[in-house]
């Protein structure tokens, strides 16, 4: 018989069918006997040993090796304890896929050794649970236990992802949680049965005229218990629009939606999505300092998380996860840490969430934003039978999972704080000098705006120090594009009517509206070339005698104050010319000037819109 054991060439184990010989049996039931099968499902390393493959880390896709030693939290893979996977302090997934060569059912077990509840603490617990297209059985305890699975594939070398976690909750450091060891597997191939003509019984049978039919051996797949809504059938889900979007639908931002706005609770007329991502072991933050955070309903979540990033300026939970995620920056964003009332709509759509994707929510520990005190936040373990809500220090170490709020219109909502005022030449949210605020001559817009200016370290930023560059790709050197609008307020739109006229030229191309539009500072990446308007305002600020901005653009003559008027706008004067740099001059007053399109003498730099309420950028 060949086995894929010699194939794969590391360990495998037996299987739990008895294996007799090399011929199709079948036995009583009419399924075929696992030794008569070509290819059995193969664990590889569910002895566990160290260095011998086949597991991976759930989060990573990185082998699973011997992390506990190292201090990381990840678990041990027969090193701790030979032929067991050991978990450490973190609460971490392991999983490896497997297939069969034809439909049936596969079946795969373990021991499970859990630890003693630790005081003080919430209990040791692991889950196991297999995946394939059509089942996503999973079971747990939180005593040491034998756990058994099954599915039954519908295709030939259909994959299942078999996956363990050891959620461990005591923070005690090395490899001190949940163990597993004994995995094994069978397979019982589907039989295909010869049907007959015609037969009756007592029972309720049919005549059938067909020639075979195929019977699939299967069981009702193990269930999550718990009281939670019945899971959104896979047919039902799909990709949210303004016409439609329901729980289980994909969000705007690639999310998970599961909360609408029927939901219990949810008296915002919002939906809710979360990300399919977490960030592990973070401080929430702020310890000592009372927040106001006291928001538990549905909807409190967005402002709780803006109160945190206005006020916890180093080092705290969103900040750090939204980084880690590549989710948002510290700009306004849209992802924010939810409510307690929040938290609770993520567990009562669990089985929802789990049949997505199991990886959405394991059964793990979550930070909500709702504070408790100067010292206590609200933690949350949605574990697989109950959901446990619990004040926590703020200098504990817990899990992050981001959600974010859109309108039935699909836009999504930025996490915002107040309103803020600022005065000419304050420091804006993202580090650059207000020059244009609601009060400004021509300004209708009632927003305020910023120029970017010399970074933190006290340097101007190298690829805007007299940067010297024409305007835009060649493509449109001889092109009327139609930026030609001069009010402030316009220069964002005149710049990406620029870029989307110039998105065809090659990468290698550099001009002046491109450099902007992909300029990143300070988390903010809105950055776009100023209109005439704009530009004028600008001017007059930076020469007034009375200002003290300093944009890193000025010319000091005999101690007096000059603007460089090398620095370009983003409107059209017409096919060929645009306001701004100095090569021509367009009117009196020394402020407005214009340059030909393809002139390599113009200065891009970046200013911005400032939203409302965004909240202002500090230094970690």
């Amino acid at each position: 018989m060949k086995t894929r054991r010699k194939v794969i060439g590391l360990f495998a184990i037996s299987s739990l069918a008895a294996i007799t010989g090399c011929s199709s049996q079948e036995s009583d039931s009419g399924r075929v006997k696992n030794a008569a099968l070509d290819g059995s499902p193969v664990l590889v390393n569910s002895a566990f040993i160290k260095g011998l493959g086949g597991w991976t880390l759930d989060t990573t896709s990185l082998p699973v090796g011997d992390g506990c030693a190292k201090g990381n939290g990840d678990p041990s893979l027969g090193a701790m304890a030979y032929g067991k996977v050991v978990f450490g302090k973190d609460s971490k997934a392991i999983t490896q896929m497997v297939s069969v060569p034809e439909p049936g059912r596969v079946t795969i077990s373990l021991s499970a050794e859990v630890p003693a509840k630790p005081a003080n603490a919430p209990a040791f617990e692991v889950l196991f649970a297999l995946n394939d297209s059509n089942e996503r059985p999973s079971d747990s305890s939180k005593v040491s236990k034998d756990l058994t699975l099954s599915v039954t594939t519908t295709r030939a070398n259909e994959k299942i992802t078999v996956s363990v976690w050891g959620l461990n909750y005591s923070g005690r450091s090395g490899c001190s949680g949940v163990s597993i060891k004994n995995m094994q597997s069978s397979y019982v191939k589907t039989v295909v049965a010869a049907a007959t003509n015609s037969s009756t019984s007592s029972s309720s049978t049919s005549t059938s005229t067909s020639s075979t039919t195929t019977t699939t051996t299967t069981t009702a797949p193990a269930t999550i218990k718990i009281p939670t809504q019945e899971p959104v059938s896979n047919a039902a889900r799909g990709t949210c629009t303004a016409a439609k979007c329901n729980i289980g639908d994909t969000g705007p931002s690639g999310g998970v939606v599961f909360i609408t706005p029927t939901s219990p609770g949810n008296t915002t007329g919002q939906f809710f999505e979360v990300s399919r991502n977490v960030s592990t072991s973070h401080k929430w933050g702020c310890a000592g300092k009372v927040l106001g955070n006291s928001g538990a309903a549905i909807g409190e979540g967005r402002a709780n998380t803006a109160r945190i990033l206005a006020r916890c300026t180093t080092g705290n939970a969103v900040r750090e996860a939204r980084a880690r995620m590549k989710l948002d920056g510290d700009g306004p964003g849209i992802w924010f840490l939810p409510s307690t009332g929040e938290m609770a709509e993520l567990y009562r759509n669990k089985p929802t969430l789990d049949s997505i994707d199991f990886r959405i929510l394991f059964g793990g520990n979550y930070w909500t934003s709702t504070e408790v005190n100067a010292t206590e936040v609200q933690g949350a373990i949605l574990g697989r039978s109950d959901q446990v809500v619990f004040p926590l220090k703020k200098t504990s170490d817990f899990d992050v999972k981001l959600i974010s709020a859109f309108k039935p219109d699909l836009t999504p909502l930025l996490v915002l704080g107040p309103k803020q005022e600022f005065k000419l030449n304050d420091i804006g949210p993202a580090g650059g000098r207000i020059f244009i605020t609601p009060d400004t001559p021509g300004n209708t817009t009632g927003k305020y705006f910023e120029a970017a200016q010399k970074d933190w370290s006290g340097a101007v930023p190298s690829q805007f120090g007299f940067y010297k560059t024409n305007w835009a790709c060649n493509a449109v050197a001889q092109k009327l594009v139609g930026a030609t609008a001069t009010a402030i307020g316009t220069g964002a739109a005149n710049t990406r009517m620029v870029e989307a006229a110039c998105v065809s030229a090659p990468a290698s191309e550099v001009f002046a509206t491109r450099i902007v539009s992909n300029f990143v500072i300070n988390e903010r990446s809105d950055w776009f070339l100023p209109s005439k308007d704009e530009h004028t305002a600008l001017y007059r600020n930076i020469t007034n005698p009375d200002s003290n901005v300093d944009i890193g653009m000025l010319w000091d003559l005999g101690g007096r104050r000059q603007f460089n008027a090398c620095i370009l706008t983003s409107t059209e004067f017409s096919k060929d010319i645009v306001y701004g740099s100095f090569e021509r001059e367009m009117a009196a007053g020394g402020q407005e000037y214009a340059t030909l399109k393809n002139s390599q003498s113009g200065c891009p730099w970046p200013v911005r819109e400032v939203i409302a309420g965004e909240i202002g950028y500090r230094p970690l």
